[in-house]
């Protein structure tokens, strides 16, 4: 059985088969040399991206010291240096640095703060708004978060994995430990303490607040700081994007339910995955169930409250709804092997589908993926209709007015981006799993190697 991490499926996102422009239309391509640094000194072999894949960061070595390059712009040197953290549009940058017997905290290349020996910072982030930043600060006893410059209280500990912001940046919540206790911190107010706490979810507009608690065997939801029936276990708490619903899936004597705004589903063998829709009206969840007759456990989609299938396995973490929450998409395995489905109809039965390469366009007509053919070569398949095959194919990326389509792919070793099927000029490597970003319905970039150097790579159709 095949489980992801992510979503994986390809969106479906109407009947008709029309692919997106493929008529042949040159490509101006413009290199822009953002880095070149000699192998021998780069730190962990690694770079930093930033989200917008036009900024680059790395960690070299000069002698004894250690170096920040962001670009081609040099920062001072230290006696140890971490790896930088870009905000989400790449604007600024921030990392910690050792130097003598103090710790600094460096940001967009110059010192921010000073700590003694026996003080660090840990788990740098910037918040959605790009300009606030918060990180977990050590004093050599107790942890405190700093967000907006402001000191929060202090714990015996924060879990660096559980912060998570608004989405406009404003508010932060993290889980904590406290006299043996956890609890969740939200705008600065703890929470009640408990045994046992999940991390935080927060809707997208900072209105709500959900998380899993314990208390001895007994686990539960905190959600609007009142607490659900008791369960064995909790698992997998979702909020629509609106904040006005919320789900979770729950288990108990070996049973398993989904409970949204409250209300309990059926006992089921097993449910995961419950999704809303963008605008939250539509609701779906895979459910098993076992088959007397057939001694055999089946597994169905619950669309709106009505089963689909059955099929041998719904892929967890796979349903995924076209923007409009017309059109759903799930992936589901047969035979040790994978197709997407639609609307209810099961497509093509590949050896796999790509993680995270499921695209949809503006105008939600058009949909691609990534897939494994049974020969081991590998296709993007837009619309239904598969490309030609190659060693690897990465990303897919359709344009703002949906009229055109590219996708990075690798072929006897040269990577390089195929635009309305026709393909770009190779490289040794496109960075970011093969990232490609559309700057406008004409325009697009990513980052690539050529000759041991990075160059930003801005194409434009003429």
């Amino acid at each position: 059985m095949k489980i992801h991490n992510s979503l994986i499926t390809a969106i479906v996102l109407s009947c008709s088969y029309s692919l997106p422009s493929v008529e042949a239309q040159p490509r101006k391509v413009k290199e822009t040399k953002i880095s070149s640094i000699d192998a021998s000194k780069l730190m962990n072999s690694s770079y930093t991206f930033s989200n917008n894949m036009r900024r680059i960061a790395c960690c070299i070595r000069e002698g004894n010291k250690q170096i920040v390059m962001v670009d081609t712009l040099r920062g001072n040197a230290y006696d140890m240096v971490s790896a930088p953290v870009f905000s989400s549009d790449g604007s600024n940058f921030a990392y910690t640095v050792k130097k003598g017997s103090n710790n600094l905290l460096i940001v967009n290349h110059k010192q921010n703060l000073m700590l003694d020996a026996s003080s660090n910072i840990y788990s740098i982030q910037f918040s959605s708004d790009n300009k606030s930043l918060s990180y977990i600060l050590f004093d050599g006893k107790v942890y405190s978060m700093v967000f907006h410059g402001v000191k929060g209280n202090s714990y015996d500990a924060i879990d660096e994995n559980s912060i998570v912001f608004t989405k406009d940046g404003s508010k932060i919540a993290y889980s904590a430990v406290k006299n043996n206790k956890q609890l969740i911190v939200f705008e600065g107010v703890e929470g009640p303490m408990f045994d046992k706490v999940g991390f935080p979810l927060l809707a997208p507009e900072g209105n709500r607040l959900a998380y899993w608690a314990s208390e001895g065997n007994q686990y539960f939801v905190m959600c609007d700081n009142k607490k659900s029936a008791p369960y064995e276990y909790v698992y997998n708490i979702v909020f629509s994007n609106e904040g006005g619903h919320m789900a979770y899936h729950a288990s108990r004597n070996t049973k398993h339910i989904i409970v949204k705004d409250g209300v309990e589903s059926e006992w089921y063998q097993m449910v995961h995955s419950p999704t809303f829709s963008p605008d939250g009206s539509r609701f779906v969840y895979a459910i098993e169930i076992v088959d007397e007759k057939e001694k055999e456990n089946h597994h169905y989609a619950m669309i709106d409250g009505v089963k689909n299938g059955p099929y041998e396995t719904v892929v967890e973490g796979s349903f995924i709804f076209s923007d409009n929450g017309k059109n759903l998409a799930f992936e589901i395995e047969n035979d040790d092997r994978f197709a997407v489905v639609f609307n209810g109809k099961q497509q093509t039965l590949y050896s796999d589908v790509m993680q995270a390469t499921q695209i949809f366009s503006p105008d939600q007509n058009h949909y691609a993926y990534v897939a494994d053919r049974l020969d081991t070569k590998r296709i993007v398949n837009i619309d239904g209709i598969e490309s030609k095959p190659y060693d690897d194919a990465f990303a897919v990326a359709i344009s703002p007015d949906s009229k055109k389509y590219i996708y990075s792919v690798r072929l006897s070793n040269k990577e390089f981006v195929v635009a309305d099927g026709h393909n770009g000029a190779p490289y040794e490597t496109i960075f970011g799993q093969g990232q490609l970003i559309f700057d406008g319905p004409n325009s697009f970039h990513y980052m690539a190697m050529k000759n041991n150097a990075i160059y930003l790579v801005e194409e434009s159709f003429e």
